[in-house]
């Protein structure tokens, strides 16, 4: 259609007439015939190829990224943003990000520092104290061990030689002394028998005499004395000697005993007292790990290569734990996510490359792989609408996560019945057209399909060559 502009000069404006709305109309010339009405634009409705273009709106995202949080292992204390080194944009793995700071963490990781080298030391001794009461304890173990044996052989002695003995030689020392009793007894009547009848002067005879009975005396007293201790040793001193043996060879069964369990339960509790100092240590050793892990991540850096989105925003912010501090984005694997309509679920299928461009970067063009499409819908205005991911095929590099793709779904359907768009009318749900025929127009209900935009599929309502009529404008 020719569109032109008219420049018309006020002159002319005045040399016109106006026609004012309570003005009487002219009337036609009497006797003239009223103009013919100008008939219906149609068209026939016809069978061909439709190809169908379904345009949708997606948006960029990473297929792989790798998140930075605040992971902290150890420090349990409030954590802020000292400094902020990089920004948003490309960057390689160990690149600074940001340097965070814990309120008294230095401190804290000195006091650890102290606490381990202390554990050290306390252990190492601990060790030289266990290796000594080991030593002792042997020594004390042989010590048992050696009086064990000596008991043991005194018992078997007394048993053997001892015990007899001792009750031989008390039966012999009294018959001994018996026996001196008897002599003395047998010497003195001798003396009193030599002596009486002699002429020895009587104080000889008084002194060899007095002699001999003061030695009686004393032997009756001695046998008297010689037959109790007799009689003691074997009712008491030799069963309690016998006894005192016994009970020295028990005691000393029993001292290897528990000297030998000592030595056991020192050695099980040494061990439990070593173990536990040596895990105190380990786990101190541990903290002390994580800690100086802790302030090895308080430089934050980028972990791999690819596009950096730092999420900081103010030196001074207090972090939480877990926080996500930045990311990186591989922007060598993009996709894009979005809904597909009713239209486009009848051509889309899983593993269909798709065309692909984006309204920010309209110079790049691409192509898409659809890796899935939910055929479960959500409710969208009056139809529903079907969500999808669809992996880009070799992204240009000027393309970011976050901005808008529309992808194109293209579908070719041959041998289908068509009408100009035009010519279909739509109201609460209703399709029609109005069909002309013997010169008169109807208005029929039809069931439309797919439309390139310019043509309609209809499906049912109309048979081909029919004509239909096409609004003008």
């Amino acid at each position: 259609m020719d569109h032109r502009i008219v420049l018309v000069s006020a002159a002319c404006l005045a040399a016109v007439p106006f026609a004012f709305a309570d003005d009487a109309a002219p009337a036609p010339p009497s006797g003239s015939a009223a103009a013919p009405a100008k008939a219906p634009t149609t068209a026939a409705a016809a069978r061909g190829e439709l190809s169908v273009v379904i345009e949708r709106s997606a948006r960029v995202e990473p297929i792989a990224s790798v998140p930075v949080r605040l992971e902290l292992e150890a420090f349990g204390g409030p954590v802020t943003v000292k400094d902020i080194t990089r920004r948003s944009g490309p960057a390689k793995a160990g690149d600074m990000v940001a340097v965070l700071e814990g309120k008294d963490f230095e401190r804290g990781l000195d006091d650890l520092r102290v606490q381990v080298e202390e554990a050290r030391r306390r252990l190492a001794m601990q060790r030289e104290e266990r290796a000594m009461k080991t030593r002792q304890a042997a020594a004390g173990l042989e010590r048992a061990e050696l009086a064990a044996r000596l008991a043991a052989q005194a018992l078997e002695l007394h048993r053997d030689y001892e015990s007899a003995k001792s009750l031989e030689m008390a039966d012999l020392g009294l018959k001994g002394q018996m026996d001196s009793l008897r002599d003395a007894r047998d010497e003195l009547a001798q003396l009193e028998k030599m002596y009486a009848g002699t002429s020895l002067q009587s104080e000889t005879k008084d002194i060899v005499l007095d002699r001999a009975r003061r030695g009686v005396e004393r032997s009756e007293t001695y046998s008297k004395y010689a037959k109790r201790d007799n009689e003691i040793f074997k009712a008491i001193k030799h069963p309690n000697e016998a006894r005192r043996v016994e009970d020295a060879a028990k005691d000393a069964a029993l001292a290897l005993e528990a000297a030998s369990l000592g030595q056991r339960l020192g050695e099980i509790r040494e061990t439990l007292d070593m173990a536990q100092a040596e895990r105190g240590m380990r786990d101190l050793e541990r903290r002390l790990d994580r800690m100086e892990g802790d302030g090895r991540r308080m430089s934050v850096k980028s972990p791999a290569d690819g596009y950096l989105v730092v999420k900081l925003r103010d030196v001074g912010d207090q972090l939480q734990p877990r926080q996500e501090l930045a990311e990186v984005v591989d922007l060598g694997r993009l996709r894009v996510r979005g809904m597909l309509n009713a239209d486009a679920m009848r051509f889309a299928k899983a593993g269909d490359v798709v065309d692909v461009w984006f309204p920010a970067r309209p110079e790049v063009a691409g192509k898409a792989v659809f890796d899935e499409i939910v055929s479960v819908g959500a409710p969208d205005g009056e139809g529903a609408s079907f969500a999808f991911t669809a992996t880009l095929r070799e992204p240009d590099a000027t393309l970011l996560p976050g901005i808008e793709a529309r992808i194109l779904v293209r579908a070719t359907l041959a041998d289908r019945l068509t009408v100009p768009s035009k010519a279909v009318s739509q109201s609460k749900g209703r399709f029609t057209v109005k069909v002309m025929k013997d010169g008169a127009t109807a208005e029929r209900e039809v069931r439309v399909g797919a439309s390139d935009g310019t043509r309609t599929e209809v499906i049912a309502g109309l048979e081909p060559g029919e004509a239909v009529v096409v609004p003008e404008g």
